[in-house]
């Protein structure tokens, strides 16, 4: 299947030496190049290879086991698990499935998952917006009006998405738009460059923002459907 190319940058922020081990192993996991039940090389040879200690690949090898990507069996060694093992929502997983290129399929599966999840969240925010919310959707459609490049079109829409999730004031969806915005991001960014203009969406946002600001559920809920309807169209198309 063909992939798509995108690479925002992984979340995974440790401090210490295996917090750039748990990216590398990470991506090389994600990307098929340590393949689902496999061992890993050794101990010796990862360290060598990687310039680090056996305590900082240790440490990361546990980091990605509590992701569900390895396991460690005595006298096996560290296998990779099955993708229907790994943590797929974990932001870290997402953020390498996209630096390694966004294949198709799973492309597909993450606007499904914004079919299930943004419409209803729309109509929640427009009945559970504060003020300070609503002014940071509109912010966000402001920075989408004046774009000048896709690259701020993007952030401008990821900014805007993300808003209205948080305007939703539920302590379950909330944290969701740090879930699926490493993700977010590249499927926002290849739906942009499918387009002739990148702003062409631009009206449906005003829609979406017009229903929460004027509190109207059900509107709110059928322009975001539209919107991200119209987002599956030019990506099928592409």
């Amino acid at each position: 299947m063909n992939r798509l190319s995108a690479a925002p940058p992984a979340i995974y922020g440790g401090k210490k030496l295996h917090g750039q081990v748990v990216q590398e192993l990470g991506r090389r996991v994600v990307g098929g190049q340590y393949p689902a039940g496999k061992v890993l090389p050794n101990e010796e040879l990862l360290c060598q290879e990687l310039a680090v200690s056996r305590t900082a690949l240790r440490e990361a090898v546990k980091v990605l086991a509590a992701k569900g990507l390895l396991e460690s069996r005595p006298r096996v060694g560290t296998r990779v698990r099955h993708k229907e093992q790994w943590n797929l929502l974990d932001p870290d997983i997402l953020a390498w499935h996209c630096a390694t290129g966004v294949n198709a399929e799973f492309l597909l599966h993450l606007i499904e998952l914004r079919d299930i999840i943004e419409p209803s969240a729309a109509a929640l925010a427009a009945t559970s917006h504060t003020p300070t919310q609503l002014a940071a959707i509109a912010d966000a459609l402001h920075a989408m009006e004046a774009a000048t490049t896709i690259t701020h079109w993007v952030q401008a829409d990821l900014a805007f998405h993300t808003a209205i999730l948080q305007a939703t004031n539920n302590p379950l969806l909330m944290p969701l738009a740090a879930i699926i915005g490493s993700a977010l991001e590249a499927l926002l960014g290849i739906s942009a460059r499918t387009s002739d203009n990148f702003k062409d969406a631009l009206p449906d946002h005003h829609k979406v923002f017009d229903a929460i600001r004027l509190r109207e559920p059900q509107n709110a809920l059928h322009r975001m459907a539209v919107l991200l309807s119209d987002t599956r169209s030019l990506i099928q198309a592409h």
